[in-house]
Order: structure tokens, then C-alpha cells, then sequence
């Protein structure tokens, strides 16, 4: 169980890497906190956050990243909680498909698949700098190719307007380590998924998704 202030700490460390792909320093936490902690305070909260596998440190002299049991403490508590004002202040902005696509593959930069359609956001989604690897591109082209021959193992996982969030190899159909996917299924057939690498936006996304399967 982590404290108020580990659990603070781990939000900023996501947030900060998420937004921009570089390692996070126990001094740029210590910036965003304005005083309230030193960056030696920051980087004993860092050791234990490291020891319970939330972060890690991918270089020795390097800041931290997030593990993918970092990200799913991150998205459970996003997950655990409802903004029930922002989501009533959005529902209009979504007004059909075809704004949630658009919203999904150019504002958050991911890949995104709805019931039949074709995949949207290639263009976006390539940008990221974890596509430079070619492992990552292969993963999410042979998920993609694989999609339509699970769609049905997919479908089953759900219960109508329903969600999950994968996360790397959390995902039980499709194995893959780089990349998470949010998979729903909106009505009986309605299934649609938003793939892109697990430093993905998820506040955004997972709000999106929520105010677009509550918008009929």
C-alpha cells in the first residue's frame, strides 16, 4: 500500500513521462512541488517506489520511468474515479463515430480500429518515438494483422458497454510487450480498440472512451 505522498509522486513521474518520453529526475519532481520536498527527499520516495517495481531506472546515472506495474496503479486509480462535471461538460463534443475517431487518432496520437471500419492515426501514431524501434512496429503491425481473427475472443471478454485497459503483456488474447491497448465493446456488436505505445495518454483516453460509450 503506498502512502498519499508515494502515490502523488508516482502520478507526476507517470504524467512527466508520458508527455515528454524522457527519464524523470528526482529534481524535476522536486520542481513541480514547488519546495514542499528536496530532491533528495524525491529520490528516497524514488527507492521506494523502485523496490515495490513501480519504476525502474533504465540507466545508472539516469531519472526513472515507469514499469507496467507503475502504469496499472496509474490507470486503476484513473479507473477507481469518475469526473462526473467533465464528463457532463463533454458528452456534446462527441457526437457520433467518426468525432471519436478523429479525437482519439490525432489529439492523443494512437492508433485506433471501430467495429468494421479501417485503423485511423498512422500517421500520429508512428511519430512517437518508440516506433523508431523496429520491435514496436512490428508488435503493432502483427496485432493488427491478427485483430479480425480475435475479434470474436475479444468480444466474449466483454460484457456490453464495457472496457478494459491492456497493458502490455497483460493483454490475454494477443501477447505483446510495447504497446497497450484499450478494447471496448459498445452495445452487443460494437467493438472498438486504441492501440499505441504503454506511454500512451490514458487520462485522456479513458475519459474519452467513457463520455463517448455514455453518448447514444
Amino acid at each position: 500500500m503506498l502512502k498519499e505522498r508515494e502515490k502523488n509522486i508516482l502520478g507526476m513521474l507517470v504524467r512527466d513521462y508520458i508527455h515528454t518520453a524522457e527519464p524523470v529526475s528526482s529534481e524535476r519532481i522536486a520542481k513541480h512541488l514547488r519546495g514542499s520536498l528536496s530532491p533528495a527527499s524525491v529520490r528516497n520516495i524514488f527507492g521506494l517506489l523502485t523496490d515495490k517495481g513501480l519504476i525502474t531506472q533504465p540507466h545508472t546515472s539516469g531519472g526513472r520511468i515507469p514499469s507496467v506495474r507503475g502504469y496499472r496503479f496509474f490507470v486503476d486509480n484513473i479507473l477507481a474515479h469518475e469526473d462526473t462535471v467533465e464528463t457532463s461538460r463533454a458528452i456534446n463534443q462527441l457526437r457520433d463515430m467518426r468525432d471519436f475517431q478523429e479525437k482519439m487518432a490525432h489529439h492523443f496520437r494512437v492508433l485506433s480500429v471501430f467495429g468494421e471500419g479501417m485503423p485511423v492515426g498512422f500517421n500520429e501514431v508512428f511519430r512517437e518515438p518508440e516506433f523508431a524501434e523496429h520491435e514496436v512496429a512490428m508488435e503493432i503491425g502483427a496485432f493488427l494483422d491478427n485483430f479480425d481473427r480475435q475479434r470474436t475472443a475479444y468480444r466474449e471478454s466483454l460484457k456490453d458497454d464495457q472496457f478494459h485497459v491492456y497493458i502490455g503483456e497483460e493483454n490475454p488474447v494477443e501477447r505483446v510487450r510495447s504497446i497497450s491497448i484499450i478494447i471496448g465493446r459498445r452495445g452487443r456488436d460494437d467493438i472498438f480498440f486504441v492501440a499505441g505505445p504503454t506511454r500512451m495518454n490514458y487520462e485522456g483516453i479513458i475519459g474519452t472512451v467513457r463520455i463517448w460509450m455514455k453518448n447514444d
